[in-house]
């Protein structure tokens, strides 16, 4: 009798650990056979790089946040991009380093430099605030349009974070907006 409990359960662990192979690249051609039997190649999509650990994801060069407000957004972000694989990065920036005219062409160049942390993926997001400007920006690779319309983020920054500058609550404003961005995302994701 455990004779065959043992097997039972060498032969249920042998089928996790081939079924479960983590040697598998998935960026690879692996093969497949279509309706008639003809092989087929199938490219698996390329995941983005992960954003390493000491790199933030929150940058207050405007220091609008307290240190550990920043450590909050950076966590959060992090968190959505470990479970959605979707990196956001969240920057505030005084009106000496940008300005008014350049606000929209500098958080697509902020974009363009995230995704290539990332890999150079499509599946990157900058969110740029500068209270001194009274502005804010949200730029997004191709992928992330799919799930977040230019119209629903301008939305959000409309309902969440202008009136967060107007006020002066800027964190609890930003928090809001970042967290509704999150959610648009998940909501659109089917």
């Amino acid at each position: 009798m455990q004779q065959k409990v043992f097997s039972g359960i060498l032969f249920l662990t042998l089928g996790l650990a081939l079924a479960c192979n983590p040697g598998k690249n998935l960026n690879t051609q692996v093969h497949n056979r279509d309706a008639e039997g003809r092989k087929t190649n199938i490219q698996y999509p390329k995941q983005p790089t992960p954003t390493p650990d000491n790199i933030n994801m929150s940058y207050d060069f405007e220091q609008l946040f307290t240190p550990a407000q920043n450590h909050q957004i950076d966590s959060l972000v992090r968190l959505f991009e470990k479970s959605n694989l979707i990196a956001i990065k969240v920057i505030t920036l005084p009106a000496d380093r940008v300005s008014a005219d350049q606000f929209a062409s500098n958080n697509k160049s902020l974009l363009e430099e995230w995704a290539g942390v990332h890999g150079n993926t499509d599946k990157a997001m900058v969110v740029t605030i500068s209270k001194a400007l009274n502005k804010v920006a949200v730029d997004y690779g191709p992928f992330v349009e799919k799930l977040l319309s230019k119209a629903e983020a301008d939305q959000i920054i409309s309902n969440d974070f202008q009136p967060a500058l107007q006020s002066g609550a800027v964190f609890e404003g930003t928090w809001k907006g970042v967290n509704d961005l999150m959610d648009t995302i998940r909501k659109n994701i089917k």
